[in-house]
């Protein structure tokens, strides 16, 4: 899928039956040494003294009882009998092919992003180094759900194909790859319950590089960052009310209100408007509703790709009505953007959570000093 801005306006579809993948079979080896996560639930590993299980549970929406196990062997090591009609990788993986530009932000993290050979969607790119590759044809474009180019997958034969799904058609890409011999492991970092959960995922990227121990470092700073700038907001007396998105066509998709995007408000020491929803996903409301809820908004984010006051006034004029607009409490998360309609945002914001909450509690609460400067986000005027 060429980016993951416009997922929540999607129908996902649960997939009926388990991929015709070995690594969805009931396993029945030890799995002993399970690595604990903090807070990610879509995945675990666990290690012996020869191998590592990778285990992803329900990596799309509304799958249940899925469990896809792959299994990490160095390089060089035969692989054991215990394993034979397993999904076996070996490790460190060398060349990748990624097919989110999310997990582009995992690789750049881990320092890994010269792995790569293959992308879906090269006009969204945002990393140089990873543009650098697209211009000197060292990364080729490899298509994206329907139109995945297995013949181009095949050619570059990579040890990994990171994938993810979002409806019934990864059934068939899952299984085509499979039949061509290429490795394919689902990522599901996008269906975790907060940020810092989809963060964890940087673990699971690490275990293919045999960078477990760095991957945990980085994430740890993370997690500290995060976490102490919760804890500044955690004091904060006012907590101004927060409207996000912009309509499509007639309807105004508004984020869950268990989604990662109300918990980064909550924990920047904001109010998300619909904050009584109990869904993690997107859910669509009538413009009436919004603007009703909106006339008690303090500011407004994420709204589209939206750069200007003028631009937002031009979808509707009704908008100067709002609070937010007539006090120029606009804020938009496209800082990061390339002319190609790339924002970093979606591709390492993910990973960097703490960047995105620093920026959130600087608009929320400029009255707190030490945040710094926007990273992902402007103000709109």
């Amino acid at each position: 899928m060429l980016c993951r801005i416009i997922i929540f306006f999607l129908s996902f579809s649960c997939l009926c039956g388990c991929l015709s993948d070995p690594s969805n079979k009931k396993s029945t080896v030890d799995h002993s040494g399970i690595v604990g996560n903090f807070e990610a639930t879509g995945f675990t590993i666990q290690q012996n003294n020869l191998w590592q299980r990778l285990t992803v549970a329900n990596p799309w929406q509304k799958s249940t009882d899925n469990i896809f196990e792959y299994y990490l062997l160095n390089s060089g090591v035969n692989i054991p009998d215990e394993l034979k009609n397993r999904q076996v990788i070996f490790t460190p993986v060398k060349r990748v092919i990624c097919l989110s530009t999310t997990h582009i932000g995992f690789l750049d993290a881990l320092d890994e992003v010269g792995s790569i050979i293959g992308l879906s969607g090269i006009n969204y790119l945002t990393n140089p180094e990873v543009k650098k590759g697209v211009s000197g044809n060292r990364i080729q474009e490899v298509g994206y759900e329907q139109g995945l180019n297995y013949e181009m997958i095949l050619q570059l034969k990579p040890d990994v194909v990171f994938a993810y799904g979002v409806g019934a058609e990864i059934n068939t890409q899952v299984n085509k790859l499979h039949d061509l011999g290429i490795p394919v492991v689902l990522v599901g970092e996008y269906l975790e319950q907060s940020p810092l959960a989809k963060a964890e995922w940087l673990k699971f990227f690490g275990a293919f590089f045999g960078k477990e121990a760095e991957a945990g470092s980085i994430f740890e700073k993370i997690k500290s960052n995060y976490q102490g700038i919760k804890s500044i907001t955690a004091k904060v007396q006012e907590r101004p009310t927060v409207l996000t998105g912009l309509p499509f066509k007639d309807t105004w998709w508004i984020a869950g209100g268990q989604s990662n995007l109300a918990v980064l408000i909550e924990d920047a020491g904001g109010k998300f408007l619909w904050r009584e929803n109990r869904s993690k996903e997107a859910f669509p409301v009538s413009l009436e509703e919004v603007f009703l809820r909106a006339a008690n908004a303090d500011f407004w984010i994420n709204c589209g790709s939206v750069n200007s006051q003028s631009e937002l006034l031009a979808f509707d004029s009704r908008y100067s009505d709002l609070p937010a607009v007539k006090n120029q409490r606009i804020y938009n998360n496209n800082l990061r953007t390339v002319p190609g309609g790339g924002n970093d945002y979606w591709e390492s914001g993910v990973v960097h959570p703490d960047l995105v909450l620093a920026d959130l509690v600087k608009i929320l609460h400029p009255e707190i000093s030490g945040i710094g400067d926007f990273y992902y986000y402007k103000r709109i005027q």
